[in-house]
Parts: C-alpha cells; structure tokens; sequence
C-alpha cells in the first residue's frame, strides 16, 4: 500500500471516503479495520460533510492561527465551553486568551 497523501481529516471526511469504497466494486473486500473505521465515523460523525466544511472554512478564517490539526479536533468533539478548548490546547506552548476561545465557541455555536 502506497500513502498518497497524508493529512489530517475529520470524521465527516473520513464517513464520506469509507461510505464511498464500501458502496463500490471494491467495497466488498473492506479491511476489517476500514469497516470498523466507517462504524466509528458513523456513530461518531457530529455535523455532516458540508456542515464541517463550512466550520472549518470559518475557523480558518478566525485570526488566532489555529493550525490544522486543532481546527479538525475542534470540528471533531465541537466543544461547548471554555475549558474543552482548554483541554485541545492543553499540549500547546501558547494558550489562547479566554477572548480568543470565545470567538471558537461562536463560530461553533451556529453549528450546533
């Protein structure tokens, strides 16, 4: 098996490429860990494909520089209050201002 690209993906994006290979040719020999995979992604999945797009276009836009990896953990658990952003920042050497976890949670209130 080849990696032909390597990023990171939210659930929703995950649910869309699993759904798409288990409806194909090829789905029928689905590894069983893919199919474990697309279980999770379904049950797990909090917005739809457009939904997470247009949340990540929007945080993306926000000038806190968030980076890619933090804006799909924020898409993936859609946190509700301050100390949930906290804890997906918690690895990093900046921390973001009480304001600037604010502006997140805004954005991700109209998704909800």
């Amino acid at each position: 098996m080849n990696i032909i690209d390597e990023r990171s993906l939210s659930l929703a994006e995950v649910r869309r490429i699993l759904e798409e290979k288990a409806h194909s040719e090829e789905g029928k020999e689905m590894l069983y860990e893919q199919r474990r995979a697309l279980e999770h992604a379904q049950s797990s999945a909090k917005l739809g494909l457009k939904d997470t797009e247009e949340l990540i276009k929007k945080l993306s836009e926000l000038d806190l520089q968030l980076t890619e990896e933090q804006i799909i953990f924020i898409c993936n658990l859609l946190p509700e209050t301050v100390d949930d952003v906290r804890a997906i920042f918690a690895k990093e050497r900046f921390k973001y201002g009480e304001e600037d976890i604010k502006k997140v949670l805004d954005v991700i209130a109209q998704y909800r």
